[in-house]
């Protein structure tokens, strides 16, 4: 499963990540002022919340075995 990493010292509450979530992962806690990741499994991949965010307090952890055609499989062609 995707791992999105939310480093709490370094969020400033900006929502940019929160906004920037098209799926709909990333949830927001209005009490803390801070993200929450909430479906993990959902994610896509699309790294709109690692990249968008000004101080760098999220980092997305893809699942590469996950995926459905295996990488290791790509290049091998008989």
């Amino acid at each position: 499963m995707n791992r999105i990493i939310v480093n709490e010292d370094l969020c400033i509450g900006c929502k940019i990540c929160f906004k920037s979530c098209f799926i709909d992962v990333i949830k927001w806690d209005d009490e803390k002022r801070k993200p929450v990741i909430k479906y993990p499994e959902e994610c896509v991949q699309c790294g709109f919340c690692e990249i968008n965010c000004p101080k760098r307090a999220l980092k997305m952890e893809p699942d590469y075995d996950a995926y459905m055609f295996p990488r290791n499989n790509i290049f091998e062609m008989d």
